[in-house]
């Protein structure tokens, strides 16, 4: 009896070492936020790379349009031009923002099972532990 809770305790010790070394890591990063924080920074972050891709993307328009544009810059209405540029930097952000939502969403519900099964585990070894300290 005494061998087969010692294979059982390495086997637990086992999953847990490589949990901990593939998905522990950043799930243990993930479980230092609360759900609503970890969602806002995602999304942040997903607003701010949002923000560069545009001004990439304009830079790139207006460097492959730079003759047509410098030819009819008297005629360019800029009004109309920086109204469209700004609609589709807005649609962009709500859209991104609204995947980045789900996505982390997503990660978060996902990283909270995990960490449950975790310290699940941690809990029956635990147990093992203070159980074989009595006997």
């Amino acid at each position: 009896m005494k061998q087969l809770l010692n294979e059982n305790k390495i086997k637990m010790m086992t999953k847990m070492a490589i949990y901990e070394k593939n998905e522990g890591k950043s799930m243990l990063k993930t479980a230092r936020y609360f759900k609503g924080d970890y969602i806002a920074f995602g999304i942040l972050k997903t607003v701010i790379a949002t923000t560069f891709a545009a001004i990439i993307l304009l830079t790139m328009y207006f460097l492959c349009n730079a003759e047509g544009m410098i030819q009819q810059i008297n005629n360019l209405d800029y009004v109309g031009l920086a109204k469209k540029i700004s609609l589709y930097y807005v649609l962009m952000l709500i859209v991104f923002s609204i995947i980045s939502g789900i996505v982390y969403y997503y990660r978060y519900e996902h990283t909270r099972k995990g960490l449950k099964r975790y310290f699940s585990r941690l809990n029956k070894l635990e147990r093992f532990y203070t159980g074989q300290k009595k006997k």
